[in-house]
């Protein structure tokens, strides 16, 4: 079996070809983390990014915080101007009043536009979730593809907002549970909402995935042929994380390399694992 039929078998294929004094740690696979779904841009100077789109978990706290947030600053600002009210008077009232109305539109509209902006492309919910909001292409979000995301979020939570929840009340705000955005980023390429499809932009994570060191058996097995440097990292990937899979999973993954070991089942994982220790050096 040559390279080029192992590469196609587990990951994309590199140009890169290893020779036995070629040799990863764990350094190498947390920089690259072949496991975890991810995009691999190239920046106009040839350079490859790498970045991990964020699923519908993470920003969904995102938005139930961020949301949340919006909420209470407007309540925080009512209080105060019934206060401010009482003290200073009926003509006052009504100055205060209008101010309301304009701190509403505001918080609505450009909450996300002001955090995103200021703040790398996270808002306090965004922080929470450790994701962040960027170009399409990696690059940092610009002003108007901000204002274009945001003024489509509305749509994307359908009542899920803070508009809602004062509107309707909170109840009949989360019936809908915000479900045009929930369908774009489920069944869209890398989880975009209708929002990040108009305005050209991506929610990524921002934190790398946590790797858990293998502590199994530390025999080596020699690779029957050699495999290029990038096969050599998915393997070192899946003996890290092997322990963060189920059984069945593992065993799942590990058959994807039959081609290459010939085996099945709980041989084929024991293999993969061996292969490990093979690139690793250990004896």
């Amino acid at each position: 079996m040559d390279t080029t039929q192992l590469s196609q078998a587990t990951t994309d294929s590199s140009d890169w070809t290893s020779s036995p004094e070629e040799r990863f740690t764990l350094v190498d696979v947390e920089r690259i983390s072949t496991l975890d779904t991810k995009v691999v841009l190239e920046t106009p100077e040839g350079a490859e990014l790498e970045i991990r789109p964020a699923g519908f978990l993470a920003r969904g706290i995102a938005l139930v915080i961020d949301e949340f947030l919006k909420l209470l600053i407007y309540l925080l600002f009512n209080l105060i101007v019934i206060a401010l009210g009482a003290y200073l008077g009926p003509a006052a009232q009504e100055i205060l009043s209008g101010m309301t109305l304009i701190v509403f539109f505001v918080i609505t509209w450009f909450y996300g536009v002001l955090f995103e902006q200021l703040n790398d492309g996270k808002t306090p919910g965004k922080v929470v979730s450790a994701i962040r909001v960027t170009h399409a292409d990696g690059t940092p979000v610009g002003i108007m593809q901000s204002v274009v995301r945001n003024l489509f979020r509305t749509v994307d939570s359908l009542f899920l907002s803070m508009p809602g929840l004062i509107l309707l009340g909170f109840v009949p705000a989360l019936i809908p549970l915000g479900l045009p955005g929930l369908f774009f980023v489920l069944f869209s390429e890398n989880f975009r909402r209708l929002g990040d499809h108009l305005a050209d932009t991506i929610v990524i994570h921002t934190s790398l995935p946590r790797l858990t060191s293998y502590h199994g058996d530390t025999t080596p097995l020699a690779l029957p042929t050699t495999i290029s440097l990038e096969d050599q990292r998915t393997i070192l990937s899946f003996q890290d994380r092997s322990e963060e899979f189920s059984e069945e999973r593992k065993v799942e993954l590990a058959e994807i390399l039959t081609p290459l070991h010939g085996m099945q089942g709980k041989e084929a994982l024991a293999a993969c694992l061996r292969y490990g220790n093979s690139i690793r050096g250990t004896s």
